[in-house]
């Protein structure tokens, strides 16, 4: 009898063993295939284009030349809540510096030299508004 109860041990503990083996390799399997998930996602992050690096990106472009407009448009129109403050020369200068550097950025131009000639012209406009 003793010897019955040995082998059902022995059984049951090989049971056992190959039961956490094929557990541990299940284990393994899913861990693998969760790494490689992240990594292809990794790998497909790397390959979209950045919008904020990319000189390329016209919609810079688009949204600063946008807004430019509607501060300048705001300089020319009676009473229009811009005023003839400090606050309307900074924020024609502001924004048209930003397009001037979004427009040069996009010609591959230095983006610096873009924001001073924009500056520029939002001040001269500024003036031109005050003038008309």
């Amino acid at each position: 009898m003793s010897d019955g109860t040995i082998h059902t041990l022995q059984g049951t503990s090989t049971k056992h063993k190959l039961s956490r083996s094929m557990r541990t390799k299940t284990k393994l399997q899913k861990v693998h295939h969760l790494n490689k998930r992240e990594d292809d996602a990794l790998n497909a992050s790397e390959n979209q284009p950045n919008a904020f690096t990319n000189k390329k990106n016209v919609m810079w472009v688009i949204l600063s030349g946008a807004m430019a407009l509607t501060f300048v448009v705001m300089l020319f129109l009676p009473d229009s809540g811009m005023g003839t403050g400090l606050i309307a020369t900074y924020s024609a200068m502001l924004w048209c510096g930003f397009f001037g550097s979004a427009l040069w950025r996009f010609s591959n131009k230095s983006g610096w030299s873009g924001f001073a000639f924009g500056s520029l012209f939002g001040f001269i406009l500024q003036f031109a508004s005050q003038l008309l």
